[in-house]
Order: structure tokens, then sequence, then C-alpha cells
């Protein structure tokens, strides 16, 4: 990845942060993964725009890996996770994230990218 890719990398990851309310945090480094009691107090335009970072990285990951040659499968886990989530909308991947907090109130410090793992990637690897 060139300096310019990683910059805007970056960028947009620390953008969704503060746009997420967790500005101090990022600001002395720390960079919070977001956990459920944060996805709860967030706006839905602001849960998709977090999910759009999060699939622009995979499809970007998926397609390198594409063109190089994909790991093995059983260590490939972007293949899993793109193919797993490919068909699945913004609102759809929005409301299966808000059902699985709602189910688990008491797993509010399960992070985003767990849940996503747990209801819509884990169902579907062989």
């Amino acid at each position: 990845m060139t300096k310019t890719r990683r910059w805007i990398a970056h960028s947009l990851v620390v953008t969704v942060i503060v746009i997420l309310g967790a500005g101090p945090a990022a600001a002395s480094g720390e960079v919070p993964l977001v956990d459920g009691e944060m996805w709860q107090a967030t706006a839905t335009p602001l849960k998709r725009a977090y999910l759009i970072g999060i699939a622009n990285f995979l499809s970007a990951e998926y397609v390198f890996q594409k063109k190089n040659g994909f790991p093995p499968d059983s260590q490939s886990s972007t293949r899993v996770v793109y193919e797993s989530i490919d068909d699945v909308t913004l609102d759809q991947s929005i409301a299966r994230i808000d059902g699985w907090y709602e189910k688990n109130p008491e797993k509010n410090d399960t992070t985003v990218l767990e849940v996503i793992w747990l209801d819509m990637v884990e169902p579907n690897v062989q």
C-alpha cells in the first residue's frame, strides 16, 4: 500500500471514530473499537458510514488477495468474511447488528466486528 493510500485509509478510520464520538481517545493515540454501547448510541447514517469504511477496506484487501493469489482458505479470513457478507445490504447489516445487541443486552462490550463475525460470517463458514 502506498503512503498516500495508507494516509487516506488512516484518515477515514480517524474520521469515522471522531464521528462516532471517540474523538478524545483517538486524539490521544488510542483507537477504540466500536462496541455495543457506542453502536446503540449512534444514528443510522453514522452506522452506515462505519460499515462503508469496513466494506471499503475489506473490498480492497479482497481485490489485492484475488490479484496476488489467495492464501489457503483456512488462512484467508478476508475471503471468508467478504464472501459471507457480499450479498448483505448496509440496512440489513445494521438490522442484524442492532438485533444481536437487543438479544444480547449483557454483551454490550462485544465489538461490532465480533458481532459481524458471530452473526453474519461464522454461520456461513463450512
